[in-house]
């Protein structure tokens, strides 16, 4: 009888252990599942910030903590190129037929994307004839209230890679590497090694209509971007005390000219120079500033056939 209720009860603890078994496979499958989709997602948003951001790192524009110290020529210049490689580009736009050859292309069109970069902190509307963009070869149409655009390429300075994407209240705080424009070096037979950034930014993006601005750009230090909390450091006052160096004697044997008391070189009757065969003691230092050379010598004279 014993028997039989044992055999009633493991029944449903086998159901109630199955169930909970299938739970716990759920449970895995879906944080493994969130976990991947959490990786992906990060990078896709990462693919997107180094897409926005490409128009502008091209040129390496000044750091600057505000918008109001930022180089307004600058900003529009990674205006106009967000514009040409946008999916619009630059093909529905006339050429000029005026003194300075090139793209016609509206101020409301550059505006628009010089709005989308860096936000309305910058009231460029009211600064279009105000801004020298003769650096860039664009210049201003005030009659047309256009901007005429050069039509030569141009070769990009840098790259960006978003390391690393951290939120900090409604901002959002990108590490990014300038990757230069170098070729790729070969490390084996048929693979590459892609080129490591020449230096890296904090750039920080603000919340503005549903989407983000870039409010500022600031170097930072490899040691920030990769995790650790090491930073640069002032300099400051060398308090190391002096090393003492170990010196040792080493001696150095050479042959020079035996000379007379006139100074002149002695010969022998084939009219070859005498020589006599000098040690110097030498003290060499492992500082590498210091060697000092002892005047003990002692000479052996070649007599004469």
């Amino acid at each position: 009888m014993a028997k039989a209720k044992k055999n009633k009860l493991a029944f449903p603890v086998g159901i109630i252990a199955a169930v909970l078994a299938i739970i716990g496979l759920i449970t895995v499958i879906r944080f493994s599942a969130d976990t991947f989709r959490s990786l992906a997602d990060k990078s896709a948003e990462k693919a997107e910030y180094e897409k926005m951001l490409a128009p502008v790192v091209m040129f390496d524009p000044s750091p600057f903590d505000d918008l109001t110290q930022a180089d307004v020529s600058q900003l529009l210049n990674s205006a106009v190129w967000a514009l040409l490689m946008s999916d619009e580009g630059a093909d529905k736009y006339p050429y000029s037929e005026g003194e300075n050859f090139g793209i016609v292309v509206p101020q409301a069109d550059i505006e628009k994307y010089f709005v989308s970069l860096f936000g309305t902190e910058i009231d460029i509307a009211s600064m279009h004839s105000s801004i020298d963009m003769s650096e860039y070869d664009i210049s201003y149409d005030a009659a047309l209230k256009s901007y005429i655009l050069p039509i030569t390429g141009i070769e990009s300075a840098y790259t960006p890679k978003v390391y690393d994407i951290e939120k900090q209240g409604s901002s959002l705080i990108l590490s990014v590497g300038y990757i230069g424009n170098k070729a790729w070096v070969q490390i084996a037979d048929g693979e590459y090694a892609a080129p490591e950034p020449d230096k890296f930014m904090k750039i920080t993006l603000r919340e503005r209509d549903g989407g983000r601005y870039i409010s500022s750009i600031q170097a930072t230090d490899v040691q920030e971007v990769i995790g650790t909390t090491q930073r640069r450091e002032d300099p400051t006052e060398n308090t190391t005390l002096p090393v003492e160096t170990e010196t040792t004697t080493a001696p150095l044997t050479t042959a020079v000219p035996v000379t007379d008391e006139d100074g002149e070189e002695v010969t022998d009757e084939n009219g070859d120079t005498v020589t006599e065969y000098v040690t110097v003691t030498a003290e060499a230092s492992t500082d590498a500033d210091s060697t000092e050379t002892t005047g003990e010598e002692e000479s052996t004279d070649n007599e004469e056939e």
